[in-house]
């Protein structure tokens, strides 16, 4: 048992030790958002090659920029008086604006040297050529009110970041001219509408407006793999037997567009009670090491959320005896699992054999994770 615990610690650790190394500064927290923080993500094309992206986790979160060309105009204003730390104009730049709740403002500014010069040269005449665009980032946070099942109510925040891919800064003064505001209300009011995928991979635009792409149709962003710690306390019966159990395991999710596979490994203690031949209560544990599979569709757009697998299966091998409950070498393996309270509660069927499927049992497990 110590060398099975061990070797679930030590998997637990792995997100630990990403923390623990993460040199995350205090300007990164500021400004910096956290990955797969966008639920929906959208690109709109501009003239000259220009191109603005939306990332928020719900379609209300657009509220404050169906007037895009007022947002501009009070960026630029708070840009004014920093005009000396723009830098030159052939130089790419960042700078990422914050504007909160209370109307602070918070402005990041960096700047990037090309790795070498670039000039165009036309009639004799030669001029510096700028090839980086400029980044502008609008980010910020809306304040929601959460609601799940079978718990409270409570206040928390979701966010959100536009952000402006431009020649140059300059540009972003003649996007003031109401298109923006045109193309944000198209894209709010349609966004549920048909969308035309193409040719090219990964791209799908907006039938009521072909210069709105997104990645996915609807904008969704899903996939990517996570690794997360995974706890439940179980009750299965066995043969006469009613066991109960833990489950404690590292999961590794593997996802992408719509689609995930969930890989668990874990340990399972099974607990039998029996009174010796002094009266006393006694407690037999045996122990599983079990192996879950399973795939199917992604849930709201959040692969690490329980969702409904459209095929799982598991195998679990005896790997500590106590008791005469269990002969030796036994297996017990699990296939379809049925989902209660958003798949916080599973039942499954199971069935415990050893060797090759020699003194088959069946079983029902039922399993509450947290």
């Amino acid at each position: 048992m110590k060398k099975m615990i061990c070797f679930l610690m030590l998997l637990a650790s792995i997100t630990g030790i990403a923390f623990a190394q993460n040199n995350t500064t205090k300007t990164d927290k500021t400004f910096e958002l956290p990955p797969n923080h966008a639920h929906r993500r959208f690109f709109i094309d501009l003239d000259k090659g220009n191109k603005m992206q939306i990332e928020v986790s719900a379609m209300e979160d657009l509220k404050p920029f169906l007037k895009m060309d007022s947002v501009i105009r009070v960026f630029l204003k708070d840009l004014e008086p920093l005009k000396d730390s723009l830098g030159d104009e052939l130089l790419s730049r960042l700078i990422d604006y914050i504007a909160d709740s209370s109307g602070r403002k918070k402005i990041r500014i960096q700047q990037f040297k090309p790795k070498g010069s670039s000039f165009l040269v036309q009639d004799g005449e030669v001029a510096s050529l700028k090839l980086e665009q400029d980044t502008i980032n609008f980010i910020g946070t809306v304040s929601i009110i959460a609601k799940y099942t079978l718990r409270k109510a409570f206040t928390t925040s979701r966010t959100y970041r536009i952000s402006f891919y431009v020649n140059n800064l300059s540009d972003l003064v003649s996007y003031t001219d109401g298109r923006l505001n045109q193309k944000m209300q198209v894209l709010q009011d349609h966004v549920n509408n048909t969308w035309v995928t193409t040719a090219k991979k990964s791209e799908a635009y907006l039938k009521e407006d072909p210069s709105i792409k997104a990645r996915l149709p609807k904008g969704y962003v899903a996939g990517g793999n996570y690794l997360n710690i995974r706890f439940s306390v179980d009750v299965q019966n066995y043969k006469n037997y009613f066991v109960p159990s833990f489950s404690l395991g590292a999961g590794l999710i593997i996802s992408k567009s719509f689609f995930k596979r969930d890989i668990v490994l874990s340990w399972d203690p099974n607990f039998f009670f029996s009174k010796d031949s002094a009266g006393s209560l006694k407690t037999y544990r045996n122990d599983f090491l079990t192996l879950t599979w399973g795939q199917g569709l992604i849930r709201d757009n959040e692969p690490r959320k329980e969702s409904h697998l459209l095929f799982i299966m598991s195998l679990g091998y005896l790997v500590h005896r106590s008791g005469n409950y269990f002969d030796k070498n036994t297996f017990r393996m699990g296939a379809g699992r049925l989902s209660l309270f958003e798949g916080k509660t599973k039942i499954e069927p199971a069935m415990y054999f050893n060797h090759f499927f020699k003194g088959v049992t069946p079983g029902l497990r039922l399993i509450q994770s947290f």
